[in-house]
């Protein structure tokens, strides 16, 4: 069997000793701020990140379409799966607009004074050293005193806010070598006063980071921890009560490993592509049935998709394709050149005031408990990758492409062969 090429694509592979050991004691004194503030994740720290799975995940990623492609179904990480997996809000929920802050505006936000040695502030980063040595220490204030421009009693507040830069800046938006984002800081600020999410954040990193790397990009810069775990509970078909009584309480990221309990994962990056590959629709888990959200949020209500604020950019996101992962009955989906919406920003961060309008007016749609069927035209548009087509036109309401519905009935009008794994997936009892 040949396999195709797999990038030597980089990424977190282990978590490092010092954010453990800063856990250790935020949970022990702080734990419950901590977890109104980061909500799951810090449980990210137990995972046990695979690599291989992540490399075999790029091979089935479409940039255009921003979804993975697999034999006979479209998947993609949704803001409702995020944030079932965080416990973190998103609902009429502000979007974080990240601003990049000067060298001595991070240190001020940080309680610190100007330090014109750190060179690496003008870089935009920080090291978790860093930050451990004069927040997580319980002598750091005393270590450090002449470098802090508050007092003790403030200091002592400042460290919770260290511990979430560090930990987003390892594991949630990492950097090559182990660098920290300066801008957490300021996402951080906003997250601690409420009023607004960071889990459409941490989605636009994960498409973005998914988008370059497919590319060639050498580092991957988004949650690989949370891909890995969206992936393994959509791959391992159970049981609907395996979800309800091990996935129902407590955090979600935690209790995963008591619901993939019996999954026979896959080794190494070959034996994952080929997993991946031969899955067919009838195969996977479409929905997780922990996950109880009674609305979706489905489209923009001027766009057929929505445009996500992350920390490095703008990134368009499509759940109009994967409808099936509501439990709605997946149609032809309305769709448009999504990839004159993403940018990266540049040296300043632009006003993203429209897209803020936006995401204010985004439509929704019920979630179901319907079994996942398509439309028989889907399900040959799909197969027969018709998006050659033009792409839809601007301003239609609701979800489905009547035009390429049109094209699909006619192409099974005229004896379109249909296979058993065909009339599986199909919703029944359905007209025209």
């Amino acid at each position: 069997m040949t396999y195709p090429h797999f990038p030597n694509t980089q990424m977190v592979v282990k978590v490092n000793r010092t954010l453990k050991i800063w856990w250790r004691d935020i949970e022990k004194n702080r734990g419950l701020e901590a977890s109104e503030l980061l909500g799951g994740l810090t449980a990210l720290i137990s995972v046990e990140p695979d690599r291989y799975l992540i490399k075999a995940l790029l091979k089935f990623w479409d940039t255009e379409r921003l979804v993975f492609k697999f034999k006979d179904f479209e998947l993609t990480p949704t803001i409702e799966e995020i944030g079932g997996f965080l416990g973190l809000p998103y609902k009429e929920q502000e979007m974080i607009v990240p601003h990049k802050p000067t060298p001595r505006s991070f240190l001020k936000q940080m309680g610190m004074r100007h330090n014109p040695d750190l060179l690496c502030l003008k870089e935009g980063w920080i090291s978790l050293e860093f930050l451990y040595a004069r927040f997580g220490d319980e002598e750091g204030y005393e270590n450090f005193s002449r470098e802090f421009a508050c007092s003790s009693a403030k200091w002592e507040k400042y460290r919770l806010n260290a511990f979430a830069v560090a930990l987003l800046g390892s594991l949630v938006f990492p950097m090559e070598r182990g660098k920290i984002h300066t801008s957490l800081s300021y996402v951080v600020r906003m997250l601690a006063r409420g009023g607004k999410t960071i889990v459409p954040m941490i989605l636009a990193e994960i498409i973005r980071a998914l988008i370059k790397c497919t590319r060639g990009k050498r580092y991957f810069e988004g949650c690989n921890f949370l891909l890995q775990l969206w992936a393994v509970e959509h791959f391992y078909q159970r049981a609907n009560m395996v979800d309800i009584i091990r996935g129902s309480m407590g955090n979600k990221i935690s209790n995963h490993a008591s619901r993939m309990k019996y999954f026979v994962s896959p080794v190494g990056t070959e034996d994952w592509f080929v997993y991946l590959r031969e899955r067919s629709a009838t195969q996977i888990q479409w929905k997780y049935y922990w996950l109880k959200p009674r609305r979706a949020i489905i489209r923009g209500n001027e766009l057929y998709f929505i445009e996500l604020v992350g920390l490095n950019g703008v990134q368009p996101y499509a759940p109009l394709r994967v409808l099936r992962q509501f439990g709605q009955i997946q149609m032809i989906p309305l769709r448009s050149h999504m990839s004159h919406y993403g940018y990266d920003f540049g040296s300043k961060i632009p006003h993203v005031s429209t897209i803020l309008r936006r995401w204010e007016r985004v439509m929704t749609i019920d979630v179901q408990e319907h079994r996942p069927f398509c439309t028989s035209e889907y399900y040959v548009w799909l197969l027969e990758d018709a998006e050659h087509a033009d792409l839809s036109e601007e301003g239609i309401s609701g979800f489905g492409d009547e035009r390429e519905r049109r094209w699909a009935r006619n192409l099974l009008n005229n004896n379109y062969e249909i296979t058993p794994e065909m009339k599986q997936q199909i919703v029944p009892n359905i007209g025209d």
